[in-house]
């Protein structure tokens, strides 16, 4: 997906883009304040259901921190990356990397390119997170953390189980990559169980 930004003197609020992004200066000047995807829980994100734009952003000002407020903004300053883009410069942004973004002349031009090296056949993490949010967040503390230990064999930490055990035609949504056919069982399943 390619897009063209016009606009004047502005700031945008830290968010995360989930493919990667090619940013081209075209015209004007910009800054990018990078932060790796573990720097989360230091940038104060907002809710995820009031976002502007369907993108949660970091609530601290960087123009003014409130480190009373936000006091593990500046531990989150220290592991970011700051590129300042001319016309004529580009920036590779890796998906879920956090990025705040600022526009200093009165006319700013940015092209930006979002793409994803593999197909996305199975739908939004995002979708999922809140799946989990819904369903696993508030249970007891020990539930959760047998869930956690699910969550990491069968998605996190899935490339290190290969699933053998399992002869392949019956491995389902395990078999990597999954198939379209174990993605279209998956939804209609949580659909039917979703209208209950």
């Amino acid at each position: 997906v390619t897009n063209i930004w016009i606009g004047n003197q502005s700031r945008i609020a830290a968010h995360y883009d989930f493919p990667a992004n090619l940013a081209c200066c075209l015209f004007g000047q910009r800054r990018f304040t990078l932060f790796p995807p573990e720097q989360l829980e230091n940038l104060y994100v907002g809710p995820l259901e009031l976002s502007p734009g369907g993108q949660e952003i970091s609530m601290v000002d960087f123009a003014a921190p409130d480190y009373e407020k936000y006091p593990k903004f500046a531990a989150a300053l220290k592991a970011s990356i700051v590129a300042e883009l001319d016309p004529g410069d580009a920036l590779i942004l890796p998906g879920m990397w956090w990025h705040h973004v600022e526009a200093f002349q009165s006319l700013n031009v940015l092209m930006t390119h979002w793409w994803r090296p593999e197909p996305l056949i199975g739908g939004r993490p995002m979708d999922a997170l809140q799946l989990a949010i819904m369903s696993v967040r508030d249970l007891p503390k020990e539930q959760r953390e047998a869930w956690k230990n699910q969550f990491n064999y069968y998605v996190f930490e899935h490339d290190k189980h290969n699933h053998v055990h399992i002869p392949e035609g019956a491995q389902g949504m395990l078999h990597t990559p999954i198939t379209e056919s174990a993605v279209m069982n998956i939804k209609r399943n949580v659909i039917n169980k979703l209208k209950s």
